[in-house]
């Protein structure tokens, strides 16, 4: 997707992205597995082989097609063994700059996620961000699988026009629903603890970001020298 866009609305991803989880996320992953008594997983191999949905992931992770039982007791073990590590998870670094930053430009922002919605607000509310969002939507009931109809649905719920949207996230599945949604996109990569390898980013053809503040401003940058527009 080419062209000028003005960009005037963020929708922010949440695990990985404004929620410093990575490391959790990877570490319980590697505890499911154990549990089972399925092949050891690494972080390397973690970022290598990481996709959504879950499922195909774990079937990569595990080199072969799980059965819907391993899937289930896996995903039990994951939560689980995440649940036990919730509650020392903090904000990515930057995350609250970035999010006023973005406050002080006059835009808007929002919060999508794949976490089931139940959990997701009381926990964005327990970091004190809350209010920085027009809209916070997480999985609800059933939903799951692919990002891009959540977005879908997230968009219609703010009014707004998909060519003026940026969506920042960390997985290249972000990516993906924000093409399916005529939505511009940047992507987060935080490092050594990335759910993935770097050049999976890179091979997105969207911006990458070292950092969340840092993705704000260069945005803001882009802005204050190209009339309110931003590269997709």
């Amino acid at each position: 997707m080419t062209g000028r866009v003005i960009v005037d609305h963020i929708v922010w991803d949440w695990n990985g992205t404004l929620f410093g989880d990575n490391r959790a996320l990877i570490d319980s992953t590697i505890d499911a597995f154990d549990a089972m008594g399925l092949p050891p997983v690494t972080r390397a191999a973690y970022q290598r082989h990481f996709t959504q949905p879950i499922p195909v992931f774990y079937d990569r992770l595990a080199g072969r097609t799980l059965t819907a039982t391993e899937q289930s007791m896996l995903d039990r073990h994951f939560q689980e063994s995440y649940a036990r590590r919730r509650g020392s998870i903090e904000l990515t670094h930057d995350a609250a700059d970035a999010l006023e930053s973005w406050k002080q430009s006059g835009g808007g922002q929002s919060l999508l996620s794949m976490h089931p919605h139940e959990r997701l607000v009381p926990l964005v509310q327990k970091m004190g961000i809350f209010d920085y969002f027009a809209e916070v939507d997480g999985l609800v009931g059933t939903q799951a699988g692919r990002k891009a109809p959540h977005l879908d649905r997230h968009l219609a719920k703010l009014g707004v026009s998909p060519d003026r949207v940026l969506m920042i996230g960390d997985s290249a599945d972000d990516a993906v629903a924000a093409e399916a949604c005529g939505v511009s996109c940047m992507l987060y990569h935080p490092g050594e603890d990335a759910l993935h390898e770097l050049d999976h980013l890179r091979g997105m053809s969207v911006p990458v970001a070292g950092s969340l503040l840092g993705a704000v401003a260069d945005l803001l940058a882009v802005r204050s020298a190209d009339s309110d527009c931003f590269v997709r």
